[in-house]
């Protein structure tokens, strides 16, 4: 593969560059990374306003609109699902998302829309910018790739999946710790599709831990914990996280760790140690930051590092503090490197 290749949070760098200069990007990459929400919020960010659209469930006439007859003229009607000025907004974005998976006739459809900004009757909207999003066939999608016209239509990036990346992404969600602190020990397992051939249909994406997370977080039954889990990352997956999930749960609570950082128990075991360290610096803001510190002081130290340059990754603002200030000066080293 020749593309650049880029991490999910490079995708708002990318497309804002884009959008400055009129040119129309294709995301390609492994399904459930963060694509789709990245290109999301860059756009509702950069220009106010997101619409998007899934090939993969389109006809050609969806794209060119129902005909009609006009004094004589054929006309066609506008599809609703494209941007409209008035109704949306002046700037936004338009994003053509699983592009590969649509029918050939859909993908020539676009063509003019993508090159021309019209098609049919229809006149794309001057402060609207457009994008499309897909997975390769190499990465699970189902598509028999582009054309030579479309292919020269974008510019081309791929997305790829980079787990400290993603961790940070996690810590400043708030998704579970015990999940996050897994695949900080399990990072083959942040994204697995399955071998080719095999009947494996759950298996573990950035998506479907943060779904794990949720249940997690819903205190289901224990009778079904694992069954739960398994539907979504299969049951390899499931069962070293639940495994996990057995010595992490002795994890504090990271607001007792916050109100009482002296008395709060330090657990022993190094996963449920970095679960707290995660927790805490998703909890560390300008006014707990001493006592975190504090609590933090008690842990072997390179939890308390990680915790500490994992907050200032979220809130930069922390560095500016006189807490930070002390640690830095005792850790230059760390800061440094």
């Amino acid at each position: 593969m020749t593309d650049i290749t880029i991490t999910p949070s490079q995708i708002s760098g990318i497309l804002s560059e884009a959008i400055k200069h009129g040119i129309s990007v294709m995301f390609a990459g492994e399904p459930g990374i963060g694509k789709t929400e990245e290109v999301e919020k860059t756009g509702r960010e950069t220009l106010g306003a997101y619409m998007d659209c899934r090939l993969a469930s389109k006809e050609p006439v969806d794209f060119m609109g129902i005909p009609k007859e006009v004094n004589g003229f054929t006309k066609f009607i506008t599809p609703e699902f494209l941007p409209n000025a008035e109704r949306d907004g002046p700037t936004g974005l338009f994003a053509m998302d699983e592009f590969g998976d649509g029918p050939q006739a859909v993908q020539l459809a676009t063509q003019q829309l993508i090159l021309e900004h019209k098609i049919g009757s229809y006149v794309f909207p001057e402060g609207w910018h457009m994008c499309a999003m897909m997975n390769r066939k190499e990465q699970g999608g189902v598509n028999r790739g582009l054309s030579y016209a479309l292919q020269n239509r974008f510019m081309h990036v791929t997305v790829c999946c980079d787990v400290p990346e993603l961790l940070t992404h996690f810590i400043s969600k708030g998704v579970d710790p015990i999940v996050t602190s897994f695949l900080k020990m399990h990072s083959n397992l942040a994204h697995k599709r399955p071998e080719k051939g095999t009947n494996n249909w759950a298996w573990p994406s950035p998506r479907n831990w943060e779904r794990v997370s949720m249940i997690r977080q819903g205190r289901p039954d224990e009778s079904i914990k694992f069954q739960l889990y398994a539907s979504l990352i299969g049951e390899g997956a499931a069962a070293e996280f639940t495994a996990h999930e057995q010595v992490a749960d002795q994890v504090p609570d990271p607001e007792k760790c916050i109100k009482e950082p002296t008395k709060t128990m330090v657990p022993e075991h190094p996963s449920a140690q970095y679960a707290i360290a995660v927790a805490l610096s998703h909890w560390m803001n300008l006014e707990n930051i001493g006592n975190v510190m504090k609590y933090l002081a008690r842990m072997p130290s390179e939890y308390a590092v990680t915790s500490i340059l994992e907050a200032r990754k979220i809130k930069p603002e922390i560095a500016d503090t006189e807490e930070f200030g002390e640690w830095a000066t005792e850790n230059v080293d760390i800061i440094l490197g």
